[in-house]
């Protein structure tokens, strides 16, 4: 019995050779990863490179563009931080879409709350806060979490010092346009999420099940970039 526990806890190691050896030996039909990219593509609202794949791979996107042209100009608005415009835009596709989803309004209205410390307007940070936020952070605990780490930013004079400066740093408002994005797709009856985001949390997943049961192998711990790394 001693023996037996001994030698499951020992270690196993699979090299990168040996596992892309594995990877390879798995075929997955191209047209099936077209289909993937194709509804990522729909999903994230990149209408030039939906049309594009489109016409490399004869996939039907399976979505009126005007959607997409509405998911294009709600982006912009977002990524240049003008959020009420983003909130006009969104209600012209469907009044519905804020109005049945507290968390999506909330994270609107805190990038907005952002937006005004990134341009060094307390007075208006505050007086936002109080009329528009402090009330919907005292009904959730957890938009209230979320708020009090956003005014927290203004205790810093160099907000890049403070351990929430990730919350002025563009990747937040992607975060926003997708959480848009995937209401917009909802209101039209398309699902929120691409299956191709889904699998790659299911390889993350399966790579922190693997390393709890004790296997070094090679992991992509850059999904971006998609490269293996060793231990």
């Amino acid at each position: 019995m001693e023996a037996a526990a001994s030698s499951s806890s020992v270690e196993q190691t699979v090299d990168v050779a040996q596992w892309e050896e594995n990877v390879k030996s798995h075929h997955m039909p191209r047209a099936d990863l077209n289909k993937l990219v194709m509804e990522y593509l729909v999903k994230e609202g990149f209408k030039d490179a939906v049309l594009s794949f489109e016409g490399e791979s004869g996939i039907d996107p399976g979505v009126d563009m005007k959607i997409l042209d509405e998911q294009i100009k709600i982006r912009a608005a977002v990524e240049s931080g003008s959020i009420q415009d983003a909130v006009e835009l969104v209600n012209d596709v469907d009044p519905e879409i804020l109005d049945t989803n507290p968390k999506l309004f909330f994270h609107l209205q805190q990038q907005q709350l952002l937006e005004y410390i990134r341009q060094g307007d307390v007075e208006k940070v505050l007086d936002y806060a109080q009329k528009e936020l402090s009330a919907r952070g005292e009904e959730n605990p957890e938009f209230l979490e979320e708020l009090e780490q956003t005014l927290a930013l203004l205790a810093f004079d160099n907000t890049s010092a403070s351990p929430f400066s990730e919350l002025l740093e563009h990747p937040q408002r992607l975060k926003v346009v997708s959480e848009l994005n995937a209401a917009v797709l909802a209101s039209q009856d398309q699902t929120s999420e691409s299956k191709l985001g889904m699998l790659m949390k299911l390889v993350l997943w399966a790579q922190d099940q693997l390393t709890k049961k004790g296997l070094k192998f090679p992991k992509l711990a850059n999904i971006g970039s998609c490269k293996l790394e060793t231990d």
